[in-house]
């Protein structure tokens, strides 16, 4: 009995990942420096930036051939010219190009839950076998009209089905849900962080939302990681503010965490990290971003803990083409992706790390995918990481 599509691509690529860190080990029982290339195709891998990653007919097991069938974006009113709905849409128009679809979008009027039914009525409507949804909005919406188009299939990323208030989740057979695995590209943030010497760091997130809590704890994690590595003690304040981005004195608060000496702050919340970054220029300090690269809007901004949406999207979409359907792995189902399918990471387009090198990087991510690295995965503040090396500081909790 043969594995599904994406068991298949997660064995291999563990089965890579695996053999390139015993033969890495026994290079360095023979002497051999670290600069030897025997992995080097996997490590190039690693650090394929999410923006330029291009699923193509060469890289798969079956040809593919959409025949100019539509495939739809739904997004909520934030549109796609910046952050996860660009990075989504990008991965629609780039597995549409290369497989023979057509890409469609369809975008909400404004962010009442009324205009993202609007818009996914519309890419219901619009003759697309498959609609593509982002965000809390549209995963609203799409818990109210999943069951109304049953021949329409629907992928929801970075969320699933729930009702307004979030006291009910519900996915029915027509759609398929992925979560992203924050802690773990969160644990790299935290752990490249300390190795770049910051020993008094924040965290500062909005409502205390299960992602926004697995990136603030996988932070700890990491720099508990390298803290004890390289035998130094770190400070950590975890804050869930209830301000949103609009918000003027968010920026004079995280002002005012630098002025007290904090080096570096994680915007744990993605949506927190203008406000964040306004900070760090007045400041001179630095920045950690969150669920997609910033780098490109200060370079204040050292890394970014990322959700590498575009290329999930193009794998999703080439595992439905391949049954212009859901398997029964994936009909009413939710996957959480993480390192060992490259899901999450660190963007790498434009490396500001000094200290903590690329190779370091790839050596930790080869890990982290193989299972050697656990990270554990919290999503409410009952619970902290136990620690001997990072104290954190909740003042708010």
């Amino acid at each position: 009995m043969s594995l599904p599509q994406n068991k298949r691509f997660a064995a291999r690529r563990l089965l890579c990942l695996l053999l390139a860190l015993a033969f890495g080990l026994a290079l360095a029982g023979c002497g051999s420096s670290a600069s030897s290339e025997p992995a080097a195709q996997d490590q190039e891998q690693v650090l394929t930036d999410d923006a330029l990653y291009e699923l193509t007919a060469e890289k798969v097991d079956q040809p593919l051939d959409g025949a100019g069938a539509v495939i739809a974006l739904a997004v909520g009113a934030e549109g796609t010219d910046i952050g996860a709905g660009a990075a989504v849409w990008h991965g629609v128009q780039t597995f549409c190009s290369n497989f023979n679809y057509t890409a469609q979008q369809f975008t909400a009027a404004d962010t009442s839950l009324d205009a993202a039914k609007a818009a996914l009525n519309s890419a219901a409507q619009s003759g697309a076998g498959l609609v593509v949804c982002y965000g809390s909005e549209m995963a609203a919406a799409l818990y109210d009209i999943q069951d109304n188009y049953p021949t329409v299939n629907y992928l929801m990323i970075g969320d699933e089905p729930h009702s307004e208030d979030y006291t009910d989740y519900r996915t029915s057979a027509n759609v398929h849900c992925v979560l992203f695995r924050e802690e773990q590209a969160a644990y790299l943030a935290g752990y490249a962080a300390v190795r770049e010497g910051n020993t008094s760091m924040a965290v500062l997130g909005g409502e205390p939302l299960p992602s926004t809590v697995r990136y603030a704890t996988g932070f700890v994690q990491g720099a508990e990681a390298a803290a004890d590595s390289m035998g130094v003690q770190v400070y950590i304040r975890i804050w869930y503010s209830s301000m949103t981005a609009s918000d003027d004195g968010l920026t004079d608060y995280v002002c005012g965490w630098y002025n007290e000496g904090f080096q570096v702050v994680m915007a744990a919340t993605p949506e927190l990290a203008d406000s964040c970054i306004q900070a760090a220029e007045k400041s001179g300090r630095e920045v950690i971003a969150t669920g997609w690269d910033c780098a490109g809007q200060s370079s204040s901004v050292i890394t970014s803990a990322v959700n590498c949406y575009s290329t999930v999207v193009q794998n999703e979409l080439y595992l439905f083409g391949t049954q212009n359907n859901w398997d029964q792995d994936h009909s009413g189902q939710t996957e959480t992706l993480g390192t060992e399918v490259d899901a999450v990471g660190l963007a790498t387009q434009e490396w500001r790390l000094k200290t903590f090198t690329g190779e370091e990087y790839r050596e930790l991510y080869q890990r982290m995918a193989a299972g050697t690295v656990k990270v554990e995965r919290y999503s409410d503040t009952t619970a902290m990481p136990q620690t001997q090396n990072v104290t954190v500081d909740q003042p708010n909790q």
